[in-house]
């Protein structure tokens, strides 16, 4: 077959490779093959394009072995020698951090966990000077599961109490029910006529006006408190008993010990044991002598301990189910009245579940060597 020479500039060509993809695409003319050329590669035939091209090929050879245009070959080497990779984008913003910057973003994130994602931007823009913004950030850390979240309220525990909680919980881990069936667990807490739980929430839309509608009123002091105490040991409860004054250790030696504890040791037994915090009211000379001359055994508590208290749950738990009918309260008689029919309400199967939970509960301690628990 006779090629003319008008279409085989054999002046330019300078490599075997480009008479060969001259003399082939010629072929195609002449004959009038036309080939489907291809848009669209595969990510190994993406690879095995830059590979050749790394290798010394020239794009237009490239393109003939692997069907396609030249334009498709020259924007995939283009891409990959800006961004390093072979993937090419589907729409969006170009990623303003790279993967070190990330790096630097989560490492910081957690050995601060309380820094604010406008103090991580100004901290990358001071090490590196990139400039973005605090949003960025947020989309940094949720990438790898990173959320800003509440953080628990906690009481602060000193170090000696720590050791001493973790030595108590090491001692109580493995009591079994039996053991735990003749504690009776007892403490005061306050309840106030319009309580701020922060549990409320509002539905609404958008807008100023709206947000102003959905206010809630905090009412200094909760309005009023009214201070009551109680005890619970495993199928049983004491009466709601309403403390109206400040308490001290005479009114806990006659109102509590006097009237409640020592009657309900005769009822439980001899095994009976009471539990309460190291509070100045329970820990006085008066309140002792007074449960000494009863022959009533006192349960040893670790200080700053409210998480192993099962009836700090069972106050959360009556609060919750008193809240909704808090509404026409007007006095502190009504409250406590009220309080008084819901903590008698309360099924006996909650309270105990709070209790068969005390193996939990030390061990949860154990685990984080006296520190705060969950719980």
């Amino acid at each position: 077959m006779k090629i003319s020479c008008q279409y085989f500039p054999y002046k330019h060509i300078q490599r075997i490779e480009d008479i060969i993809s001259a003399t082939v695409s010629l072929l195609l003319i002449k004959t009038n093959v036309i080939m489907e050329r291809r848009r669209h590669l595969s990510r190994e035939e993406m690879l095995r394009a830059v590979g050749m091209i790394e290798a010394g090929s020239r794009q237009r050879t490239v393109a003939l072995a692997l069907n396609t245009s030249q334009s498709v070959i020259s924007r995939l080497w283009t891409r990959y020698r800006s961004t390093g990779t072979v993937a090419e984008r589907h729409g969006g913003r170009y990623r303003c951090t790279t993967r070190r910057q990330d790096r630097y973003i989560q490492i910081l994130t957690r050995r601060a966990p309380t820094i604010t994602a406008m103090m991580l931007a100004v901290r990358l823009h001071h090490s590196s000077g990139s400039l973005i913004s605090d949003q960025t950030v947020r989309n940094r850390l949720h990438e790898v599961n990173l959320h800003s979240r509440r953080p628990l309220r906690v009481p602060p525990i000193a170090m000696h109490n720590r050791r001493i909680r973790y030595q108590w919980a090491l001692e109580h881990r493995n009591w079994a029910e039996e053991q735990w069936r003749f504690v009776c667990f007892s403490d005061e807490s306050r309840f106030g006529m319009r309580p701020d739980t922060r549990r409320i929430r509002h539905w609404r839309t958008p807008g100023r006006q709206q947000r102003l509608k959905s206010c809630q009123e905090v009412h200094p002091y909760s309005g009023g408190t009214t201070m009551v105490w109680a005890g619970i040991w495993i199928g049983g409860r004491t009466e709601l008993i309403w403390i109206r004054s400040n308490l001290n250790a005479q009114i806990y030696a006659e109102t509590i010990v006097s009237d409640v504890i020592v009657p309900l040791q005769v009822q439980i037994g001899p095994l009976f044991q009471l539990m309460h915090d190291n509070a100045r009211p329970h820990t006085a000379r008066v309140v002792r002598q007074t449960l000494a001359a009863a022959n009533i055994n006192v349960l040893p508590w670790p200080a700053q301990s409210p998480d192993l208290n099962p009836i700090e749950h069972a106050w959360d738990m009556l609060q919750r189910r008193a809240l909704p009918n808090m509404e026409g309260i007007q006095s502190q008689e009504d409250l406590f009245l009220l309080l008084q029919r819901t903590w008698a309400a309360i099924p006996h199967r909650d309270l105990d579940e709070l209790i068969l939970s005390m193996p939990n509960r030390c061990s949860c301690v154990v685990s984080v060597r006296g520190r705060n628990t969950d719980y």
